[in-house]
C-alpha cells in the first residue's frame, strides 16, 4: 500500500491548488512541474497536460517504452546508452504499459556514473535544463525544511490539519529567514563589529560557504539569544543579488 503522501488524489490536488494560485494572478503565466523518479505516473503527466502546462519528470531505469524512428523497443530506460558530453533528444516515445506518448531527453555529465532520463511534453531540447532547476532551488528548500533547518522529518504530528498549519507557518518562516540572509549579505560590513558571519570562502571572493537561508538563520539566532546585536527589522526590501 502506498503511503498517504504518495496517493494520486493528493498529488493532483496539490497540482490543482498551485495551478489555481499562480494562474489566478497571471493567466499568461507558464508553469513547469518538476518531479523526481517517484512520480513517473502517466496519470499525473496527463493531468498536467490537460491543464495546458509542462512537466519534466525524471524516470526510473526500468520503465519500458518504444522510441519511434529508433527502430526497436528499448526494453528499459537503461537500454538507451547515453553519450558523454552530449544530450540526446527523442521527439516521440510511447510508454508501453499506458500507451502514452511523450518526449524524452537523455544526459550524462562527465564524471557522473548515472545518466538522467527526463520525460517532458514541452520542448525536448529544454527538458534537462528545466529539470536541473530542482537542484538549485527545490532541493535546497527541502534541505532547509529538514536537516539543514526546521527538521520537519522529526515531527511526531499525526493530525493532517495540524500538520498543514505547521507547514504553512514553516514556509513563511523559511522565506523570512532568506530575506534576513539577503539583507545581511547586501549590508555586510555595515553592521559594525557586533555581528560577523563568514559567508564567503575567501575575502573579496564571491563564493559562498553558507546559503542565504543559513545566513538568515544564524543571524536570527544571534539576535534571539543576545541583546547586543541589532534588532531584526520586518520591513525588508527584498534585494536581487
Amino acid at each position: 500500500m502506498p503511503s498517504e503522501a504518495c496517493q494520486l488524489k493528493l498529488i493532483t490536488e496539490g497540482i490543482k491548488d498551485t495551478y489555481e494560485l499562480l494562474k489566478g494572478k497571471n493567466k499568461e503565466l507558464k508553469i513547469i512541474y518538476l518531479a523526481d523518479r517517484w512520480f513517473d505516473n502517466c496519470k499525473i503527466m496527463k493531468y498536467i497536460e490537460e491543464l495546458g502546462e509542462t512537466y519534466c519528470i525524471r524516470i526510473k531505469s526500468r520503465l519500458t517504452f518504444y522510441i519511434h524512428n529508433y527502430g526497436e523497443i528499448a526494453g528499459y530506460t537503461k537500454d538507451v546508452k547515453p553519450k558523454e558530453k552530449e544530450e540526446q533528444y527523442f521527439e516521440r516515445v510511447t510508454i508501453v504499459k499506458h500507451r502514452y506518448d511523450t518526449k524524452m531527453a537523455v544526459s550524462k555529465k562527465e564524471g557522473h556514473e548515472e545518466a538522467i532520463y527526463v520525460l517532458t511534453n514541452g520542448k525536448v531540447e529544454e527538458g534537462i535544463k528545466n529539470y536541473s532547476y530542482r537542484f538549485g532551488s527545490i532541493e535546497c528548500m527541502f534541505k532547509n525544511q529538514k536537516t539543514n533547518g526546521f527538521r520537519l522529518e522529526s515531527t511526531k504530528m499525526k493530525n493532517i490539519q495540524s500538520f498543514k498549519t505547521m507547514f504553512g507557518i514553516m514556509c513563511i518562516a523559511l522565506l523570512w529567514l532568506i530575506i534576513i540572509g539577503v539583507e545581511y549579505t547586501v549590508k555586510e560590513g555595515k553592521q559594525g563589529n557586533r555581528v560577523k558571519i563568514r559567508i564567503y570562502k575567501k575575502k573579496n571572493e564571491n563564493k559562498r560557504i553558507i546559503s542565504l537561508f543559513s545566513t538568515g538563520l544564524i543571524y536570527f539566532n544571534l539576535c534571539f539569544n543576545s541583546n547586543r546585536v541589532p534588532k531584526i527589522r520586518c520591513n525588508f526590501i527584498l534585494y536581487e543579488i
